[in-house]
């Protein structure tokens, strides 16, 4: 898992959840965005830390997933990881090829380049995407750019379009090439993310 996972910058964990506790919180986040105001993005929805808002009990506990926790010790060498305080929900977002780093004006905070090593370190900080629903026969997904996490340029060549099936999770590298869907569809999409680094 780990030699694949450095190579390729990602990997998909198969069948972590069942569907009734997807669907729970499919319940719980609609029920969300139907009883409070969210923020408009990407010609979709986003809710940054969700986790600090009420309603979303079912849903936080994801994070908690014992098999999330085995594959990230896989990929960490180890317990020396944490959760990055990082989590959101995306719903039909439609957003570009990018990395996963500071951007545009915050840009200027990244101090230290992280493709670099420094003082024996290096940047190890991954995401773990849940979608709340199927993805194995649409293109709706997450479009990975394998490798791509160890260059520091976008490159747009050798797309790899990722089908999880629900219940899968797809962790990767933040700093690989990645974008979702690339237009509005009819159906709902649900993406719940949570950022942990070494």
């Amino acid at each position: 898992m780990n030699k694949e996972y450095n190579k390729n910058g990602y990997l998909i964990l198969k069948n972590i959840f069942n569907k009734n506790t997807l669907k729970i919180c499919q319940e719980e986040i609609i029920k969300y965005t139907q009883q409070n105001k969210t923020i408009k993005n990407s010609k979709g929805i986003t809710i940054p830390d969700f986790m600090s808002k009420k309603g979303f009990e079912n849903t936080i506990l994801l994070k908690e997933n014992e098999k999330i926790h085995e594959a990230l010790k896989v990929i960490f060498n180890g317990n020396d990881y944490r959760y990055c305080k990082h989590n959101d929900i995306g719903i039909n977002r439609v957003v570009g090829f990018h990395k996963d780093k500071l951007n545009n004006e915050y840009e200027e905070f990244e101090t230290i380049n992280i493709w670099n090593t420094y003082k024996d370190q290096k940047h190890e900080i991954v995401k773990v995407l849940i979608y709340l629903e199927d993805h194995s026969n649409d293109n709706s997904a997450l479009k990975v750019i394998p490798g791509s996490h160890l260059k520091s340029n976008i490159e747009i060549e050798n797309v790899k379009q990722l089908k999880p099936e629900l219940g899968d999770v797809i962790i990767f590298d933040q700093r690989i090439t990645h974008r979702g869907m690339e237009k509005k569809i009819k159906n709902t999409r649900i993406l719940v993310s949570f950022g942990f680094g070494k």
